[in-house]
């Protein structure tokens, strides 16, 4: 981290970027992350004391997690101290885990509309002084498995639009 410091001091924008997903520890496990939430609110507290932009991806979609989860996820983010969030639904994608369970009909993919709504109440609910880096992405067939609109970035980015339109943009939840 100090290397980042380093660059920092040059003049160079920093992000230091950290793949958390979710704050709850017990899909977390099941999803096999390797780590806890409170081993990123550690690191990303040293690194929030260092001076360092922080910038947290959250996925929306991960197995058996509710949309009270995800905003449960997003307030212990803020909490923690973050400067920037990458958010993006879950994808199965060919050769994993999640692909084997899905295939037989184990798990569920997401909807455009569930993903619409969950994502548009994080970002409701989220300070206007944090960075949204990405609201939405997409994967490529033949990897992409499901959701198939997940192959088209902009539908995603328009129907949150639409949504944030109608409801209110970032922060007006707080």
């Amino acid at each position: 981290m100090d290397l980042l410091v380093e660059y920092q001091q040059q003049r160079y924008e920093i992000w230091l970027e950290l793949g958390l997903q979710t704050s709850h520890d017990k899909t977390l496990k099941k999803i096999n992350r390797g780590h806890d939430a409170a081993s990123y609110q550690k690191i990303a507290q040293i690194a929030g004391k260092k001076g360092l932009n922080v910038c947290v991806h959250l996925i929306v979609g991960l197995p058996a997690e509710t949309a009270s989860e995800n905003l449960q996820t997003i307030s212990r983010v803020i909490d923690t101290g973050v400067d920037g969030i990458k958010l993006h639904p879950l994808h199965i994608v060919d050769g994993s885990i999640m692909a084997k369970a899905w295939r037989a009909g184990r798990l569920l993919s997401l909807e455009l509309t569930e993903y619409v709504e969950i994502a548009g109440e994080m970002i409701r609910h989220t300070p206007k002084n944090i960075i949204y880096h990405r609201i939405c992405a997409n994967a490529r067939r033949p990897t992409l498995l499901a959701p198939d609109w997940c192959a088209n970035r902009w539908l995603g980015m328009n129907a949150l639009y639409q949504y944030l339109c109608q409801y209110g943009g970032q922060g007006s939840a707080i």
